[in-house]
């Protein structure tokens, strides 16, 4: 009686379980037993493969972390060795130069914006964006105090924790 998936194993028990309920059978109990027991195995063995692919999961965030440490490292590296040429080629006056292989050139780059102190800037150089934002710790909070609030609900989910 082995069935190949948790979902049919459930389905079983369930149709054992109110047979049961209409009838007081032993060999029905015993069926019910052994169906249990194989829902427990399956189980488990989902548990376990669960388990797994967290353990995958979390060493994959991990060498994530380590390749974004690793890149940042880089382009700091980059940023700064292009700094000690752009500060080299600007004590030398020298704009361009070339090889058989690469072309170093200095450019200007577009005029931008420097804010020294924001709080001298007079209004008219503001955006005003007013945002409306979902308050959903009020709502909560009302909903438990016994509140209405139309168009919300109080619910609790359920979730599996394997440990």
């Amino acid at each position: 009686m082995s069935k190949t998936t948790l979902y049919d194993i459930a389905n079983e028990f369930e149709k054992s379980l109110e047979n049961l309920l209409d009838h007081d059978d032993l060999d029905l109990i015993k069926e019910i037993e052994a169906i249990e027991g194989e829902f427990k195995s399956k189980s488990t063995n989902v548990a376990k493969y669960i388990r797994n692919l967290e353990h995958l999961s979390s060493g994959i965030k991990e060498i994530e972390s380590n390749q974004k440490k690793r890149r940042i490292t880089l382009e700091k590296k980059i940023q700064r060795l292009k700094d000690y040429l752009r500060v080299n080629f600007e004590k030398t006056n020298t704009d361009r130069l070339e090889s058989e292989d690469i072309v170093i050139a200095i450019y200007k780059n577009p005029i931008k914006v420097n804010v020294v102190d924001e709080d001298l800037i007079p209004e008219e150089f503001f955006n005003i964006n007013e945002n409306k934002v979902l308050n959903k710790d009020m709502i909560k909070e009302s909903l438990q105090n016994g509140s209405n609030v139309p168009g919300c609900e109080l619910i609790q989910e359920k979730r599996v924790n394997i440990k």
